[in-house]
């Protein structure tokens, strides 16, 4: 016959036991939510950061900056298809134009926070006008050469990379999209042989992106 104190002992080894386990299975939630975590935030690298809020004033002290810089830096010489192989001290890896909205921008191969504020950069991908998805980022300023203007973009609308060999491709766009920051799905490189291109810029609030992707026609 067991006694009371032996059926005690029993029921509190036995909720010692349940409580352990409970605890087990919490602090196992807990890893994998924070290592879930850190995942998602080195899939997200800069590109959380591709774009910056600036305010209206630093907005509009660049703008004119900015303008006078471009025609600086154009040469009266230089054949159409042409392009700088410097802008501001920094590579260039392509010239895009998009006609509706009235930008001519030089593209800078190397993406840093330094070439984000002097011109839109290469993000991600491989190069222009080859097979893969050419990832172009850029801030959302008022300014020339930047992509304030991208949210205007609709399907169907084209546009044009100059490339460093002087090769001008043509590109369709067909999709336009606002996204979450850790949405990086644009930027893979899975395009079936396909010659692409994403530009990318953040809303005004900088609370989500603008992604623009088009196909080589």
């Amino acid at each position: 016959m067991i006694t009371k104190d032996r059926k005690n002992r029993i029921i509190l080894i036995v909720i010692t036991i349940i409580l352990l386990i409970i605890i087990l299975i919490v602090t196992n939630e807990w890893i994998v939510i924070q290592e879930t975590k850190k995942v998602n935030e080195q899939e997200q690298t800069s590109f959380v950061n591709a774009e910056k809020v600036t305010t209206k004033n630093e907005i509009q002290e660049e703008t004119m900056s900015e303008e006078e810089n471009i025609l600086q830096d154009i040469s009266p010489n230089q054949s159409e298809n042409s392009i700088l192989t410097t802008y501001k001290g920094y590579p260039v890896i392509a010239k895009l134009e998009i006609p509706k909205i009235d930008l001519e921008t030089y593209v800078i191969s190397e993406y840093s926070e330094q070439t984000l504020g002097v011109s839109v950069t290469k993000f991600y991908g491989g190069n222009p006008n080859e097979v893969g998805n050419f990832c172009i980022a850029g801030h959302n300023y008022v300014t020339k050469n930047m992509f304030h203007n991208l949210k205007k973009l609709s399907i169907g609308d084209t546009f044009t990379l100059i490339d460093t060999k002087h090769h001008e491709g043509i590109y369709k766009i067909y999709l336009v999209e606002t996204v979450k920051p850790d949405e990086t799905q644009c930027l893979s490189q899975k395009t079936e042989g396909r010659i692409e291109a994403t530009l990318i810029t953040c809303t005004t609030d900088s609370s989500k992106r603008i992604i623009v992707k088009a196909v080589k026609i």
